[in-house]
This record gives structure tokens, sequence and C-alpha cells, in this order.
């Protein structure tokens, strides 16, 4: 199996005490499949995978994958420190009924390329999943390099490229060198129109929380050679995409706009705060709402 499409990270919604809100993921993960979103991706870091105890992490997946029932693919985000935790974390999405896990390399160490190589290396040899790799050097303070990707696809349970870096001649370079069973996702919430035009396989998506038919539409209409089209909505979307990226809150956002859209998004865990009333503003005069739609 390939993996395409439109991936949307699936935001945590908690409520004022922290507790996991069920119900309001199910209506969220409801609204996301039946708007036609290609696959979903839980606890990724719009997840707020690194707030929840791995008791946690688990009682999510087992409490939300089933709910899903194989609706549309699951991905699963499973990193730490330690490859053994790692492992630990794959092996429980595994159980609940993911379809691939999404790892970053260590993200506090700052590995070199050769200790990045034998991080996914050992991972993938005491697992059953698919791997995403997840190339994000803001988040893991290093960048994966060409040549380490070169070794990484020697790796057969390497499934998906997610690529992070926010600089499209990386995504371009991917292409280039990738096995041809391996998929190479946007993961950049500013650059899906251009990963897409020089052939990204999907995209792992921030904003399709909140407005996933607009996103879709948008995978659709490059796929099917009406770029034209497909620019004119993209432009009406960069507004969201980039305060998404670039304004530091985009899980505080996500969860407003679903709120806004009469949806669930709920609160945040600490340290993240939630929005002021004058940020609440300023999101709703930079979103075109009819985006949302």
């Amino acid at each position: 199996m390939k993996f395409k499409g439109v991936y949307s990270v699936v935001v945590t919604p908690f409520d004022e005490k922290g507790k996991f809100d069920f119900e309001a993921m199910k209506k969220n993960v409801d609204y996301l499949i039946e708007s036609g979103i290609h696959g979903l991706c839980v606890l990724g870091a719009t997840s707020e995978y690194l707030s929840v105890s791995t008791k946690e992490y688990k009682e999510i997946l087992e409490a939300i994958i089933p709910y899903i029932d194989g609706r549309v693919p699951v991905a699963v985000g499973a990193s730490r420190e330690r490859s053994e935790d790692v492992v630990e974390l794959i092996n429980i999405a595994e159980a609940a009924g993911a379809q691939i896990a999404m790892v970053l390399p260590p993200y506090y160490c700052h590995p070199s390329q050769g200790e990045i190589f034998e991080h996914f290396k050992y991972i993938t040899e005491n697992t059953n999943l698919p791997l995403i790799v997840y190339n994000n050097p803001g988040s893991a303070g290093v960048n994966i390099e060409k040549e380490t990707f070169e070794k990484l696809f020697t790796l057969p349970k390497i499934a998906v490229v997610k690529d992070s870096t926010g600089d499209i001649s990386e995504l371009t370079k991917l292409q280039i060198i990738a096995r041809e069973d391996v998929s190479v996702f946007c993961g950049s919430d500013c650059l899906p129109y251009e990963s897409f035009a020089i052939g990204a396989d999907g995209w792992i998506s921030m904003l399709s929380n909140v407005a996933p038919k607009n996103c879709v539409a948008l995978y659709d209409l490059i796929n099917n050679n009406k770029r034209e089209e497909a620019f004119e909505l993209y432009k009406k979307m960069l507004p969201a995409l980039y305060l998404l990226e670039e304004y530091g809150k985009p899980t505080q956002i996500l969860k407003y706009l679903l709120d806004v859209k009469g949806l669930k998004g709920g609160y945040s865990r600490r340290p993240r705060r939630e929005l002021s009333e004058s940020e609440k503003k300023y999101i709703l005069k930079q979103v075109d709402l009819e985006v949302l739609k």
C-alpha cells in the first residue's frame, strides 16, 4: 500500500481539568471523515503528543482508533528521545489498530547523521508497522541530510517521508532519491500547492482540522491538472496557512476555530496557554471564514 492524500493531524480535545474528551474527538473525527479527508494522524505534534503520558497515549489510541474503525487509514505519532521508548509507543499503536507510525529524530540530543540512521534502523528491527520519517529541523534541532535519507531508503519499513523543513528544494531532492514505493508528503502548511505541483504524494495537514473540504479540493484540483483553479483556492487559504505556521500557537488556533465552527477543540494542556480575547479577534481578522466551510 502506498500512502497518498491529505491526512489531518487531529487535535486532542481536553476539558478544563486536562482530561481527554473522547466524545469531542469522536465528533471531530466524524466531521473530518464525512468531509472526505483521506487519512488521520492521531497524537502528532499538533495533537499535543508530548503532553500525554504513555498510559494516556495507550488509552487515547484504544479509544479512538477502534472508533475510526478502518474508515480511513490512521497514522500515529511515536516520537521520544530513546529509541526503546519509540518502539514501545509503536507497539502500542499497532495493537490499537494503527496503519503507520510517524517518528521524529531524537529531539534533544542533536544526534549526528549516523545516529539518526541507527535510531531508525533499531526501530524498524524491533517493530512491525511501516514508518513515516518526520524531518522537522525546527522541532528536532537537526536536519536529515540527503545521504542519510539514501541510507534510510534501504530500510524496507520506511514508507513515507514527511518534509517539514519549509524548503521546497528539500522535498524536490526527496522526490528524486526516494524508492518508488515510498511516499513523499508535504509537512509544511504553507507549501502544499508547491509540493503537489512537483509531485508530492500527500500532505500531513494542520488546516484540514477546520477546512478539510478545501484542503482535499486543493489536492484533487492539482492532481487533475486544474492548476489555475487550484491556485485561486490556495490564495484564499494562504492567510490561515501562514497563521498556523508563523504565529506560534497552531494547536490553540485550531482548537479555537473548531469551537467557532460549532465543533469542539477544547482546552490545551500546560505549558500551553489559552488564547487571549485580543488574539482571538486577530485570528478572526486573518482567516477567511469562507475557507473553513
